[in-house]
């Protein structure tokens, strides 16, 4: 009798240690593994032999290389290599190597019914695509399509590099166009396509286009000649667009979206762009990237009720002609209620004739503080946004990080030095006083102008109850501490704080 309590504790112990997890079915066991990048849902096949063949259900298939990685393959390959072939071996056989395992739990017939997940994401990302690839990648497109099922969304990239060619000193770009990947017409019949983004390849349309079930549409540096008409043709051709992206398509002229309602909108560096006409009726967001645009390059028909806007002006030149053209494509996104702005590239002069914005209420501010004058451009901002209730700026100085990096130690400016603190007047504006609950600071590091902005804005805050202070890497502890120390002195109230 004395020995049943161990037996019935030594059951139990057995029972709470089973593994409940592998009982579950491949098709749940698939679903958790898509959530986590393939090749580490590639790894769970060790975890034991139920796991062995799990990889076969997960229904996203996502491999790309990193940008660079194949910079160096025109000497290896075409001078240096006995046999030519592709330089991206290993993604390659990675996407390969899970699409045949896939295709193994098909059955006999060629359908997807003995198949536990059917694929619904496929993507890839070549650093740069070259003509040995096209076998490969056709097989790839073959399958997907041939079994698609329910919904499929495919991101199909053939280039990594920055879309905007103003942004990088060694104007690197995709491989010859001739090489270019032509895309297969029957990718325009496949009815269950969800999303479709496709970087620096052709379009290759058929006559007639069924994607009746299209929701989302990128398109990046799409190759040809005739690419702004097949481009057009492509918008025209998808009736349920709702979210579009346009990206460095040089080839483009105009864009007209009036016969569906999109609810985001994308335009980013398509530099020869000179007349976009959208129904903006449903249009909820908006991201512009580009020159400071003609008025009429943009078209929003309706009533609009944009809610949130993100702006990056890559080329601003302090003229008239300019301070006009800013204004009067600011005032258009004014209803937004939130506003990223990067504003890296623009002269401070510009920020004297920006716009009120009386609805919004989160602003997020991209670009380094180098000056006083950009201390008086965030004030003269703060002034046309009387609602305001969060404020971020990512301070982030990316010409002086690279610098520093390369010199592997920090500026004299980095040493802790006696701050005279600005007039807390200078600051006081409503919605400081009134509104703002939360301010965040990143890339802070001890600088006159860092330090000098903090003050002036802590200081004025009176209803705060967040903040924030990421501070850019290598500060010292020690520094860091002191740094934080001063924050604190300034703040009016008691917010919850966070410093990392």
């Amino acid at each position: 009798m004395d020995m049943a309590p161990p037996s019935r504790k030594k059951r139990s112990s057995s029972s709470g240690q089973r593994d409940r997890i592998s009982g579950l079915p491949d098709s749940v066991l698939g679903h958790v593994l898509s959530y986590l990048p393939n090749k580490e849902a590639g790894r769970a096949a060790a975890l034991g032999r139920r796991w062995r063949d799990i990889f076969c259900s997960v229904h996203t298939i996502s491999f790309e290389e990193e940008e660079g990685e194949r910079e160096t393959d025109w000497d290896t390959l075409y001078y240096e290599a006995e046999e030519q072939r592709s330089c991206s071996v290993e993604l390659i056989d990675t996407i390969s190597a899970a699409l045949l395992r896939r295709r193994r739990r098909y059955g006999s017939t060629g359908t997807a019914t003995g198949l536990p997940v059917p694929l619904r994401s496929l993507r890839f990302a070549f650093d740069r695509y070259d003509i040995w690839d096209k076998a490969a990648v056709d097989q790839w497109l073959f399958d997907v399509l041939r079994h698609a099922e329910k919904e499929l969304h495919l991101d199909l990239r053939f280039f990594i590099g920055p879309i905007c060619p103003r942004e990088d000193d060694d104007e690197k770009g995709s491989d010859n166009e001739d090489w270019g990947y032509v895309l297969p017409k029957r990718l325009y019949s496949c009815t269950v396509v969800r999303t479709l983004c496709l970087g620096h390849c052709k379009l290759n349309l058929p006559e007639a286009i069924n994607l009746p079930f299209l929701e989302t549409l990128r398109l990046t540096g799409i190759l040809g000649d005739d690419s702004g008409e097949t481009i057009q043709k492509l918008i025209s051709g998808c009736p349920r667009i709702a979210d579009l992206t346009l990206e460095a398509n040089n080839s483009l002229k105009k864009v007209f979206v009036l016969d569906k309602c999109l609810r985001r909108f994308a335009l980013r560096c398509c530099h020869d762009l000179t007349k976009v006409s959208i129904d903006a009726s449903e249009l909820r967001s908006m991201d512009y990237s580009g020159a400071v645009p003609e008025e009429s390059l943009l078209s929003l028909h309706g009533s609009s009720a944009i809610s949130s806007c993100t702006v990056k002006f890559c080329k601003a030149i302090p003229t008239k002609s300019e301070f006009t053209r800013f204004r009067r494509f600011l005032k258009k996104v004014s209803p937004s209620k939130h506003l990223r702005l990067h504003h890296r590239g623009l002269d401070t002069r510009f920020f004297a004739v920006f716009p009120s914005f009386p609805t919004l209420t989160r602003l997020e501010l991209h670009g380094p503080i180098r000056s006083s004058d950009t201390i008086d451009a965030v004030r003269r901002i703060l002034e046309q946004t009387p609602n305001l209730e969060v404020l971020s700026l990512d301070m982030d100085d990316r010409e002086r990080r690279e610098k520093e990096e390369e010199e592997q130690h920090h500026q004299s400016s980095d040493d802790p030095v006696e701050l005279r603190v600005p007039s807390r007047s200078s600051f006081s504006m409503r919605c400081l006083r009134r509104q703002v609950k939360e301010i965040n600071m990143d890339s802070y590091r001890c600088d006159v102008q860092h330090r000098a902005l903090a003050s002036l804005l802590f200081r004025n805050a009176l209803v705060l109850e967040r903040m924030s202070v990421v501070f850019v890497k290598k500060v010292p502890s020690e520094l860091q501490a002191e740094l934080t120390k001063e924050i604190e002195s300034w703040l009016v109230g008691k917010p919850e704080k966070s410093f990392k």
